[in-house]
């Protein structure tokens, strides 16, 4: 009897406990559902908040249809630079001076050949005159006349050589000079002559102290840069910028007066980096941004701050790695996709709507 009382009890525990097990997962099961469903929403939002990071969930084919197109960060090199600013000489006179020099220096033969005939029938002259007088005093007299005219001349026909030298020194320096009047067949002016090089003066800010960079960069109306490099110091400066002023050659198709923006390296140091291109950037809130691919449908908003313009973008030091897909086309649709309202929203998300 008793045995047939303790197996009851014991299935009724059995029973029990296995009731509360059930009760047990069941809630466990509930709980685990309730946070999926709440963590479900999160994971799938167009636009969430990630440690700091703005990030937009894109999918591939939306991506496709909208041209959203990444391309890895690649490693730059930046050198600290000086603003400065120039313009683009005009190249005729320096022309002008060497058609006249050419002029010149052939006038200047030609006297030359007349007073050595005009010399040569002087001494005929005179020695038949003394001979006798087998010429007239006055034959004699007007060869003498005729030689004195024909050697003043020659002599002002030789001081005009290097009267123009000088004119061009004082307008272009002496490195122009040479190029243009003394070296017969210079590349260096061939290639200006061409219009293959433009000339430059630059304006160094008053006071600096910084030498002239044998080689700069100028900036260019498509954000391209192009080297320039230095000709020589300028005789002249520019009547609306004071300052040191230098002649630099670049081969830039530039319209003559137009104004150019300088840049002049500062250090021999590089800082190492990324360049961003320009097509990845994006102003928001008053300032410049950058979307960085995190995964395949995933896109976080990062800040350019700090940058320094380089050829073709901005270099970064911080906060961008080499080898980051950065979005360089459809950065912008990304932008539009962040700030539209949540649904049963109402506004906007910049902060200049506030």
């Amino acid at each position: 009897m008793n045995s047939r009382i303790n197996t009851k009890r014991i299935a009724l525990v059995i029973l029990l406990v296995g009731l509360a097990a059930i009760i047990v997962w069941l809630w466990i099961q509930d709980k685990h559902d309730v946070g999926v469903e709440a963590a479900t929403p999160a994971a799938m939002q167009p636009v969430a908040i990630v440690n700091g990071v703005t990030v937009v969930t894109l999918d591939t084919a939306t991506q496709m249809q909208s041209g959203i197109h990444t391309e890895p960060l690649p490693a730059a090199r930046y050198q600290a630079e000086k603003d400065a600013y120039g313009t683009v000489l005009d190249f005729q006179p320096l022309i002008d001076l060497r058609m006249r020099y050419n002029q010149a220096l052939a006038d200047a033969e030609v006297a030359r050949a007349t007073v050595t005939a005009s010399r040569q029938e002087y001494e005929r002259s005179r020695l038949l005159y003394q001979d006798n007088q087998n010429v007239s005093l006055k034959i004699y007299n007007a060869s003498q006349a005729v030689y004195l005219s024909d050697q003043a001349r020659s002599a002002a026909a030789a001081r005009n050589v290097p009267n123009i030298r000088a004119s061009a020194r004082q307008q272009f320096g002496e490195t122009l000079e040479r190029w243009a009047l003394v070296d017969a067949h210079s590349s260096e002016f061939e290639r200006l002559l061409q219009r293959q090089e433009v000339l430059l003066r630059v304006t160094l800010p008053l006071g600096d102290s910084i030498a002239a960079p044998a080689q700069i960069q100028i900036g260019i109306n498509d954000n391209r840069r192009l080297p320039a490099y230095l000709v020589s110091p300028s005789p002249q400066s520019d009547p609306v910028m004071q300052g040191s002023a230098f002649i630099y050659r670049t081969a830039a198709s530039l319209a003559t007066g137009s104004n150019i923006a300088a840049y002049l390296p500062t250090a021999r140091q590089t800082t190492r980096g990324v360049l961003i291109p320009v097509g990845a950037i994006v102003w928001y809130g008053g300032q410049p941004w950058a979307y960085l691919q995190i995964s395949a449908e995933r896109f976080g908003r990062y800040p350019v701050a700090q940058q320094s313009q380089m050829q073709g973008g901005v270099f970064m030091s911080e906060g961008f790695k080499p080898g980051q897909r950065v979005v360089v086309s459809g950065a912008q649709l990304l932008l539009s996709e962040e700030l539209k309202p949540p649904p049963g929203g109402s506004g906007c998300k910049d902060p200049e709507c506030d």
